[in-house]
C-alpha cells in the first residue's frame, strides 16, 4: 500500500513527482543519508521519498503556512 499525502494542498507536488523524480541524484540508491524537505504541505515528496529510498536514516520537515 502506497502512502498519500495527509492533506489536500493547493500547489502540492503529488502531480509532479514523476518528473522531480527525475530530478534526484542517481547516486541516492543504497546510501543512507537525510532528507531534508523545506516546503512539506501534504507530504507528498516525502512519502515518495520514503518509499523510494528505504535507506533515508533521518528526516528533517518544514513548512511555514500563516
Amino acid at each position: 500500500m502506497l502512502a498519500k499525502p495527509f492533506l489536500k494542498w493547493a500547489g502540492g507536488k503529488g502531480q509532479l513527482l514523476s518528473q522531480l523524480d527525475e530530478l534526484l541524484p542517481d547516486n541516492l540508491n543504497g546510501k543512507e543519508f537525510t532528507y531534508i524537505e523545506p516546503f512539506v504541505g501534504g507530504g507528498a515528496m516525502l512519502f515518495h521519498m520514503l518509499q523510494k529510498f528505504p535507506t533515508i536514516k533521518k528526516v528533517a520537515i518544514n513548512d511555514i503556512n500563516p
